[in-house]
């Protein structure tokens, strides 16, 4: 791909962003009563190894910018993201209108075939914010709760997150002041359908007062919170010192632990790894730590940064999910894992589904190609199960052998299994 070419105006376009909330200020002070200001939030998303990040920014300033006023101002936010403060509008009607001619102007392809594809969120103000923060977040929400290809708008009854922030921070912190948090496992099994040849570790949370917390909702909130790091050196540490148990026990098969995005971004992850493993004489190569596609791909060098500190030490790395996300053979060549884990939706319908099963048959013989080992998640059924073993899938999870189990019952579950 040809490199977007550079733009020497672009410096001169973005307004530096300690000035967002006094534009905000002075745009709602000035405004006639009749106006209204707005912000419109834009996101880059899944970038992937060829794509030159801060010439594709560059690139969105650029086409945006050419659809400014005098009165309106654009901020750069981070490596992937804009934002565009509209003042003097004549309402929302006037700020989605705005948001359709930056979408319509960057999806046009250029001489080097670039089509942009953000996501893209309104706010106003003052009503969703008086701030740029506030009015930020109220616009990246709204983004996010749309589709790629659509606008979003934001809207406070709408505000899935806000509402379980109200709800869950609170008892969050205590919770992890107080470690009242759990692990269970679910048995991923042989192709033979025999051994225990893995253990996936589930992190569960059952508040007195609200009940069982689900994991969707604990991860979001405490990634909102900058409590993500804490949380997963919880589930690491104590991952780790149940499977101290299960081996002394007898256990001999891998254990495997999910890391969210933002622990990608722990420059103390790969160091609080190695000190857990030392601390309850794990071996380095029994853990399988789990990744996802859009985990990689937001802050790809980054998260390969990571992944390679993770490898290092004896690890082994599982692209969880796959299928979902950006799914390019660019960068999942480049990537230092040992496993790909087929996503539960591809799996479900298998027996009954020609693409399904054109798709798994199609993964299965990449990954092995790869020299890739693989797993499919969310197999319910023997037909599924009869299915996947033609294709030769090496180890089979989900319902038709065994729901997620405390550390008790999966002990018993793998001495069972020894039997057989």
């Amino acid at each position: 791909m040809t490199q977007p070419r550079q733009n020497n105006r672009t410096e001169q376009t973005i307004t530096p962003r300690h000035l967002l909330d006094e534009c905000i200020t002075q745009g709602i002070e000035l405004s006639a009563p009749d106006k209204q200001t707005a912000v419109i939030y834009l996101e880059l998303r899944h970038l992937h190894p060829g794509h030159y990040r801060d010439q594709l920014l560059e690139l969105m300033v650029e086409r945006v910018s050419s659809l400014l006023r005098p009165t309106d101002r654009l901020f750069q936010l981070d490596s992937h993201s804009i934002l565009l403060l509209l003042n003097q509008l004549s309402g929302l009607s006037h700020a989605i209108l705005a948001a359709n001619r930056a979408q319509n102007t960057l999806c046009e392809v250029d001489e080097n075939e670039l089509r942009l594809h953000p996501l893209i969120g309104i706010a106003l103000a003052p009503e969703h914010g008086k701030n740029g923060e506030n009015l930020i977040d109220a616009a990246k929400i709204a983004a996010h709760q749309f589709a790629q290809d659509h606008i979003g708008i934001y809207d406070p009854n709408r505000d899935w997150l806000g509402q379980q922030l109200a709800r869950l921070e609170s008892p969050l912190r205590e919770a992890l002041h107080q470690n009242r948090f759990h692990l269970v496992f679910q048995p991923q099994i042989s192709k033979q359908g025999l051994r225990v040849v893995g253990l996936e570790v589930l992190l569960r949370w059952e508040d007195e007062l609200l009940g069982a917390i689900s994991p969707y909702e604990i991860i979001s909130v405490a990634e909102h919170l900058g409590l993500m790091d804490k949380l997963t050196h919880w589930v690491i540490q104590t991952g780790l010192r149940n499977f101290a148990q299960l081996r002394q026990s007898g256990y001999v098969g891998n254990m495997s632990i999910n890391l969210a995005p933002n622990n990608l971004r722990d420059p103390h992850l790969a160091g609080f790894i190695s000190n857990a493993l030392a601390v309850w004489s794990v071996p380095a190569e029994k853990v399988i730590f789990e990744i996802t596609e859009s985990a990689v791909i937001e802050e790809f060098e980054l998260a390969l940064k990571q992944l390679h500190q993770i490898k290092e030490m004896g690890c082994k790395l599982a692209l969880d999910d796959f299928g979902t996300g950006y799914s390019s053979l660019a960068y999942l060549k480049r990537l230092p894992i040992d496993e790909l884990k087929i996503d539960r939706s591809f799996v479900m319908n298998l027996a009954e589904s020609v693409e399904d099963r054109a798709i798994v048959q199609s993964v299965i013989e990449l990954a092995h190609r790869l020299k890739l080992w693989v797993t499919a998640e969310g197999v319910e059924d023997e037909a599924v199960k009869d299915v996947l073993h033609n294709y030769h899938c090496d180890v089979i999870q989900g319902f038709l052998y065994s729901k997620p189990l405390t550390l008790n019952d999966t002990l018993n579950f793998i001495q069972q299994r020894a039997i057989l």
